[in-house]
């Protein structure tokens, strides 16, 4: 059984992201595939202090708030699921104080180490983007962070965008991107261990 963990980072927990998400997750549960959501607007926790626990000590993220659970699940996923709508060029700071804590996931003298990551190789990243503006804007944000999820151990990066949704329920005007996240659900689920293209769906 696969096991997914979504981290939801947009403020409005019914929002155009969710949609998207939810939308992937019910292809992806009718495959028999384990889904565990955290919506991080709903969650206590802080961005990384710079402990240096997990480099010294431990580890773990020497931080212990509602984010741990989150840490813990994305070690015992096969995919994770981003989800933001764009916030001043990027995604939203609910999300980037959560990336921020993935530093845990890197061994100590990463930079120089032949395996970087405590986590396990091959794991898949999703992420789901929406915005209010066209599709000539924020076409790198996945690209900006795919170095580090590399050298995460993450194979596969794919990337679910919809454009032009700045109010909640734009979304719904867009059923071809709906539809195209359960498609990539079901891509990712029935064709494990398959190269995929990079999924963008663009209006």
């Amino acid at each position: 059984m696969k096991s997914i963990v979504c981290i939801m980072g947009s403020p409005r927990v019914n929002g155009n992201s969710a949609v998207l998400v939810n939308a992937f997750c019910s292809s992806a549960e009718k495959l028999g595939a384990k889904i565990s959501r955290y919506q991080l607007s709903e969650l206590k926790y802080e961005g990384c202090k710079n402990l240096f626990a997990c480099k010294t000590t431990s580890d773990r993220c020497g931080q212990t708030d509602d984010l741990t659970e989150v840490l813990q699940a994305i070690r015992e996923s096969d995919i994770v699921l981003l989800s933001s709508p764009v916030y001043f060029t990027d995604v939203t700071g609910q999300l980037k104080m959560c990336l921020d804590r993935w530093f845990s996931f890197f061994v100590p003298d990463y930079a120089n180490a032949s395996k970087k990551s405590r986590l396990e190789s091959g794991k898949v990243m999703v992420l789901v983007q929406t915005q209010g503006e066209g599709t000539d804007r924020y076409t790198g944000i996945l690209e900006k962070y795919n170095h580090s999820f590399q050298w995460l151990g993450f194979s596969e990066s794919h990337l679910i965008q919809a454009c032009g949704v700045r109010e909640v329920g734009d979304i719904d005007y867009y059923p071809e991107i709906i539809s195209q996240a359960g498609e990539l659900a079901r891509k990712l689920l029935s064709q494990a261990g398959a190269t995929i293209d990079v999924f963008a769906s663009r209006i």
